[in-house]
């Protein structure tokens, strides 16, 4: 019972991390311009996606779990952009987007149906967000008509959020296993189908 409680907590520290760094992804695109987000929020934001990474890190090193090594790594990186030095972000913007691509394919390897369906968004949004980020840093952009701008700067946020909700998809499972089995029990005892 203990063990079933503990995969549920980090499931659910998973899902949090996911979600704030899916939802970070489109905090200062031209999706979200009008709405500008209180610095204090997204720092606490920011700190608790953190915590709840390091929690699941800490699982996954004692499970030696390989996926959710891979996907505790990818979030506690992203975690650690903002108190980061100047120099160290754009390594840790590669390892958190590289860890998010291991995730993916160690998801695609090892699970079926809807689960790998998901691996594989998340593989290709992860890869894809690495590419256009890294493009984005280049003097490629300066090309590009000034009304274009707004939306290709807005690619590789967008690319993370997708990669990040379709993770928390993924890392949700133990979460929505008792939901399934109670939807079964009720789907099996009626009378009408």
């Amino acid at each position: 019972m203990q063990n079933i409680t503990g995969v549920r907590v980090v499931s659910a520290a998973a899902v949090v991390a996911a979600v704030v760094f899916g939802a970070s992804g489109l905090v200062g695109t031209s999706w979200l311009a009008p709405w500008d987000l209180p610095d204090g929020l997204l720092l606490v934001a920011l700190a608790l996606a953190g915590l709840a990474g390091a929690v699941v890190l800490v699982a996954a090193i004692r499970a030696r779990d390989r996926r959710a090594l891979a996907f505790a790594v990818s979030v506690v990186a992203f975690a650690l952009l903002w108190p980061a030095p100047g120099w160290a972000t754009e390594v840790l913007l590669v390892v958190a987007q590289g860890a998010l691509v291991a995730f993916g394919v160690l998801t695609v390897g090892g699970e079926q149906g809807v689960q790998r369906a998901f691996g594989w968004v998340v593989t290709v949004a992860a890869s894809l967000w690495f590419v256009t980020a890294l493009l984005s840093n280049t003097g490629l952009i300066l090309a590009l008509p000034q009304e274009s701008l707004g939306i290709t700067l807005a690619v590789p946020g967008t690319l993370q959020t997708v990669a990040y909700l379709a993770a928390t998809v993924l890392v949700s499972v133990p979460l929505l296993r008792p939901v399934g089995r109670g939807v079964n029990a009720l789907w099996a005892s009626a009378e009408v189908r």
